[in-house]
């Protein structure tokens, strides 16, 4: 198995942010690193927390007669304020060990972002142009669990990757 080190132990026990459920846990990096590419060996992992805010929006909408509320999450990086919006979120364990980045963007901006973005999608997904009375229902800090990868390549050397435990995605360093 392998060992996270490299990082200082934080206390992560903080009860005002809250974690996304990493659907790649630790032992699982190893098959999706040979996936990325057969000949990367692992050197050394590091966990990170990274800091976004989640925003819930709510909607109602009257459809054949019939009036239903919808609802809408969105994500926003609060270190460069990319905002997407998710479905289904988990909230799970903190990792352990992690290295927990400050935000580095204010909250009322990336609210504001959150609901455009959510405005958008939403005027997409109903094919019209009014997009009125949403409801910002909550907004909390949450930390997105990514794993940070040393690795060796017989061709390239060292490389440095950025896993999401979220959904698997690779970023190269």
């Amino acid at each position: 198995m392998i060992e996270p080190s490299g990082s200082p132990v934080v206390d992560v026990a903080d009860d005002r942010e809250a974690w996304l459920k990493a659907r790649l846990p630790l032992d699982g990096l190893e098959r999706r690193v040979a996936s990325i590419d057969a000949e990367l060996t692992i050197d050394r992992v590091e966990p990170i927390g990274f800091p976004y805010l989640l925003c819930l929006y709510r909607w109602n909408t009257r459809r054949w007669g019939m009036s239903r509320q919808e609802l809408m999450n969105c994500l926003v990086d609060r270190c460069q304020g990319v905002s997407t919006t998710v479905e289904g979120i988990e909230f799970g364990t903190p990792l352990r060990a992690a290295t927990l980045p400050d935000p580095e963007l204010e909250t009322p901006p990336l609210e504001r972002k959150a609901r455009q973005h959510v405005m958008q999608v939403r005027r997409h997904r109903l094919k019209r142009r009014s997009a009125s009375g949403l409801e910002l229902m909550r907004c909390q800090t949450v930390r997105k669990p990514l794993w940070r990868i040393t690795a060796r390549h017989e061709r390239h050397g060292d490389l440095d990757l950025l896993i999401d435990a979220l959904n698997g995605g690779y970023y190269l360093l």
